[in-house]
């Protein structure tokens, strides 16, 4: 955590501290997911415009409180105080402007509309009448119902996916009843259990399956014997939240296509040492986007220089900067993968995973 989120961290710590026990850890991670939204903009020195990501990632975190049983009144209190204490540090900031102290907290009040929306969303869900296939398929990834071996099929593949969709997928798109498949849906997502003898065949349906989603949708896939449906959940949530953090397009993923981020994901301290490398970039805009049109080339300086329309010797003036204040080339292929590996590092880190609750207690 860099000196202005510690800063800003430091104001609300005690306050969390204070918080019933139960709530203490989630009060923790709450806060520095909305410090880490909040903080782009500053970082980057301009303001950004929000996203699909950044909209999935407030509306999850009021999901993730609304699912966890919070009263809207103290989330929106936290989470307020986070804004306020956020704008205080940047105004006592020597040298900041008017205009960003406005910028800022226009972006605070975007979050904590969102925020308010996905938390909405959440108890409208969680009112609807479920099916007798959502019932198995909630038993099924808690692993209430893996005794019950008669009722379902050896081994299935769990597709979790996550979608900017401003409503709950319609569960008829899984196909008719009676094919065997389950589904436990939520807003912008959900879980659907697929029958399936092996990974390849589990895979090849789910990917059939994602492709009647709506357009821009992430999916991640894990193929799991049905005891061990939970494991599977866990794995394809960790695929999703892996392919947001590296900026892959939407799509339909296994673990096997995102090994490194996932590797970041579960490595905290191998991802805090990354992050550290890549901050610098991070919060110069210019070099940021030209390490990513580098590695949209695939390290293809002619083909970097022409997408971001600027000479080949002003580009290379910024990847010398690169270098200067990472201590990795960008023009060596091996050095140019590490700085990839930093930049999704930071992406995970900084950017709040998308939770996809089954229950309102889950």
């Amino acid at each position: 955590m860099n000196g202005l989120r510690a800063e800003i961290w430091s104001r609300l710590a005690v306050e969390i501290e204070q918080g019933p026990p139960a709530r203490r850890k989630k009060a923790h991670d709450l806060a520095t997911m909305a410090i880490s939204l909040l903080c782009e903009d500053i970082e980057a020195g301009t303001r950004t415009e929000w996203d699909e990501r950044r909209i999935a990632a407030a509306r999850t975190m009021g999901n993730g409180c609304a699912a966890a049983g919070w009263p809207l009144d103290e989330v929106l209190e936290l989470l307020g105080r986070a804004g306020e204490e956020t704008v205080a540090v940047l105004a006592a900031t020597p040298g900041t402007a008017a205009g960003r102290l406005k910028a800022l907290a226009e972006t605070c009040n975007r979050f904590l509309r969102e925020l308010l929306r996905g938390y909405q969303e959440t108890t409208l869900a969680v009112a609807s009448p479920r099916s007798a296939a959502h019932d198995d398929a909630v038993a099924l990834l808690r692993g209430d119902a893996a005794t019950d071996q008669g009722r379902f099929a050896p081994a299935y593949a769990v597709l979790a996916f996550r979608t900017v969709s401003a409503s709950t997928v319609d569960e008829s798109v899984f196909g008719e009843p009676g094919t065997g498949v389950l589904t436990a849906l939520c807003e912008h997502g959900g879980y659907v259990l697929v029958p399936a003898g092996d990974e390849e065949t589990g895979f090849a349906r789910c990917a059939g399956l994602h492709a009647a989603l709506p357009e821009k949708t992430w999916a991640g896939v894990s193929w799991q014997k049905t005891g061990r449906l939970p494991a599977g959940r866990a794995e394809a949530l960790d695929v999703v939240t892996a392919a947001l953090a590296a900026r892959r397009p939407p799509g339909c993923y296994l673990l096997g296509d995102v090994l490194v981020e996932y590797a970041v994901l579960t490595q905290r301290p191998v991802a805090d040492l990354l992050v550290a490398k890549i901050e610098p970039i991070t919060r110069n805009e210019v070099l940021l986007e030209t390490l990513r049109a580098l590695l949209a080339a695939d390290g293809n300086r002619s083909k970097a220089a022409t997408a971001l329309i600027i000479h080949r010797s002003t580009l290379d003036y910024r990847l010398q900067r690169i270098e200067q204040l990472t201590g990795y080339d960008p023009t060596s292929l091996r050095q140019l993968h590490i700085l990839s590996t930093a930049l999704t590092a930071h992406e995970a880190t900084t950017t709040p995973p998308p939770p996809l609750p089954l229950e309102e207690s889950d």
